[in-house]
């Protein structure tokens, strides 16, 4: 029950986050691009509040997981970032929270300045995508694995060079076109809601066609850079997850079942064929795919903690690191 539970928390987590960085993005779009007018301009003013609403999800979830529940080798790897880090990250998130605010509540009195009201949805969001996806991939491979990196103190100049090594930055950028997706669909839910009637007028049809395109663009983006992250990840993780470990093996498979599934619902809303049930079924999909895929993640890296204990149960001292999976940076 309590992994459960540890995976839905993880799950909406990071559904929320992926909402909270590219949902500003995404409205940009509403700013500049279409001529659907009120119903443009309603459905951007949507968007930006509920990102700020999943903003303020994913730091209660992201709470609840470092306070509530951590794990020690999360515990181990957040002593490995100076205190002074810490303290940043609070200040950009208190600025990503502000700006987004202002973004939100301010959306009528700025929408005849588009190019500043633009811009501070541009910095709410790529400050957010810029430093905590990287953190929370390093957070997470040093938690499974102490010897990821043998820099003691991961300080500003270190955690910029980690940044950008292979199993971080393509983690980061699997990231990144998850956020574009979610966003693409939170558009698709917010017409669901709309009365049935209003679904077959053009402007609306018009909104949900491009927001599934680029939902469609991001996710087949995702292909390659899953290729790009499988082959980044450790030997451990990447054997749990290609049959050294049948149930993270079962799941895996599910995810791309769902995810083919999904892209199938999208090019079809793309080619203009969907009613308000077809979008909302975009949605529940995209949700269970997130749901089933975080419990992959988080099966993948059990497997090598439980390697871990029953080595040290048996007080065999192993290396369990291949050296291959030490990166200097």
């Amino acid at each position: 029950m309590l992994e459960l539970l540890l995976v839905t928390s993880m799950a909406v987590h990071f559904l929320a986050l992926n909402l909270a960085c590219a949902g500003p993005l995404v409205c940009i779009w509403f700013h500049f691009f279409g001529k659907e007018g009120d119903l443009r301009d309603r459905l951007g003013k949507s968007l930006a509040w509920l990102s700020l609403a999943a903003f303020v999800l994913g730091m209660l979830t992201g709470g609840v997981l470092v306070f509530v529940a951590p794990s020690a080798g999360l515990r181990d790897a957040m002593g490995r970032f100076p205190v002074h880090a810490y303290k940043m990250a609070a200040i950009e998130l208190v600025f990503s929270f502000v700006f987004m605010l202002i973004y939100a509540g301010c959306w009528k009195p700025l929408r005849r300045v588009r190019w500043l009201h633009a811009l501070i949805s541009l910095l709410a969001a790529s400050n957010l995508l810029y430093h905590f996806p990287p953190m929370m991939v390093i957070l997470g491979k040093l938690a499974t694995n102490p010897s990821w990196t043998p820099t003691p103190i991961l300080d500003r100049p270190a955690f910029r060079g980690l940044m950008f090594c292979g199993d971080v930055f393509s983690l980061t950028s699997h990231f990144g076109l998850a956020s574009l997706a979610v966003a693409s669909v939170a558009v698709l839910v917010l017409l669901s809601r709309l009365p049935g009637g209003d679904l077959e007028q053009q402007p609306v049809k018009q909104i949900a066609r491009k927001a599934a395109g680029l939902a469609l663009l991001s996710s087949v983006l995702q292909i390659p850079v899953g290729i790009w992250v499988l082959a980044t990840t450790t030997g451990v993780e990447r054997s749990a997850l290609t049959g050294g470990d049948p149930l993270s093996s079962l799941m895996f498979v599910g995810g791309l079942i769902l995810t083919f599934l999904l892209l199938q619902r999208l090019v079809a809303v793309a080619m203009g064929e969907f009613d308000s049930r077809s979008l909302r079924r975009v949605g529940v999909l995209l949700v269970v795919l997130i749901l089933l895929m975080t419990a992959t993640l988080r099966g993948s890296r059990r497997d090598r903690e439980s390697i871990k204990t029953a080595a040290e149960n048996w007080s065999l001292r192993l290396v369990l690191i291949d050296p291959n999976e030490i990166t200097f940076c």
